[in-house]
């Protein structure tokens, strides 16, 4: 790439709600073209392109056409227990998807950033950094770690990006579990909350901004990106209850074992962020201060 020139990054799973974020964040410097395997969603604009992971010629013939200088692979089958009930949908998407789109940055000549999960560890001796061993706990994290594998052995720069409990907003996503707890409680609702599962919130935003900027860099193999803050899910609705003033008695405690989730979790899977900070120095932002972000993007007043 000459200097002065843009680059262009193909955004692999665009209508989802990282590929969002990677789609419409600020930032300099780079073209980004939004792919999807259903493309009628109007936000994706007039220069989206259709692919579906699963399927390798697709994906061979849309990099082939568009010659980006990167790829993003933000295209998942991310539900945890819908993977433990699915392992055959979890390892396509996940494993085969990964495999296919690697291929075609091989044909290409590209570098490829893909989104892993701190859930490729059991959550017994977290946080963890980088060289720390990996052993999932679940289909979805087993899916993960196997197409971290596949990317770190290719002939292209693969870059793994390990993430935690994505948060924000973005208008017709599912929610996530920051929105839905605010939701809930909003309307008045019980919400039952885990007190024994410890990670990161990460702002999507700012993962968002930080995949971006991978694509400027030579960096190659794994890298942990998540928020600085280590807590439960319990005391992130806590964080909730007090940005926006909300009624505390509403938060049920319950452990992992009594709310009776399919697929087993991590109970401590925080991510270490000494790499990210001694090579990027990130710009992050406090969970509270995201909090009253999200939150005013919904509409959402703070207390």
């Amino acid at each position: 790439m000459s200097d002065g020139s843009k680059g262009k990054v193909l955004i692999v799973g665009a209508s989802g709600f990282l590929g969002r974020a990677l789609c419409d964040v600020p930032f300099q410097g780079l073209v980004r073209i939004p792919a999807a395997r259903d493309t009628r969603t109007p936000f994706l604009g007039s220069d989206r392109v259709r692919m579906d992971v699963t399927d390798a010629e697709s994906v061979v013939r849309e990099v082939s056409q568009v010659r980006p200088d990167w790829v993003i692979n933000a295209a998942a089958e991310a539900g945890v227990d819908r993977c433990e009930r699915n392992p055959d949908l979890a390892y396509r998407v996940n494993v085969c998807g990964t495999r296919n789109l690697i291929r075609a940055c091989e044909d290409a000549g590209v570098g490829l950033v893909t989104v892993s999960t701190n859930y490729v560890f059991d959550g017994l001796a977290g946080p963890y950094s980088e060289t720390d061993p990996v052993n999932p706990v679940n289909v979805y994290g087993r899916t993960k770690l196997e197409s971290e594998e596949v990317v770190l052995a290719s002939a292209c720069q693969g870059v793994v990006v390990r993430t935690a409990v994505l948060y924000g907003y973005r208008a017709g996503c599912r929610p996530n579990f920051v929105t839905w707890a605010l939701e809930s409680l909003l309307r008045g609702e019980t919400v039952r909350i885990v007190t024994d599962e410890w990670s990161n919130p990460t702002c999507v935003d700012e993962l968002a901004v930080f995949l971006l900027g991978l694509c400027h860099r030579k960096f190659r193999g794994v890298i942990h990106f998540a928020g600085p803050e280590i807590m439960t899910r319990y005391e992130m609705v806590e964080r909730i209850c007090r940005c926006f003033d909300l009624d505390t008695d509403l938060v049920v405690p319950v452990t992992s074992r009594e709310l009776g989730q399919i697929a087993p979790r991590p109970p401590g899977a925080g991510l270490k962020l000494d790499l990210a900070r001694e090579l990027f120095d990130p710009a992050l932002r406090s969970f509270s201060e995201n909090l009253k972000r999200t939150g005013t993007e919904m509409g959402v007043a703070a207390g």
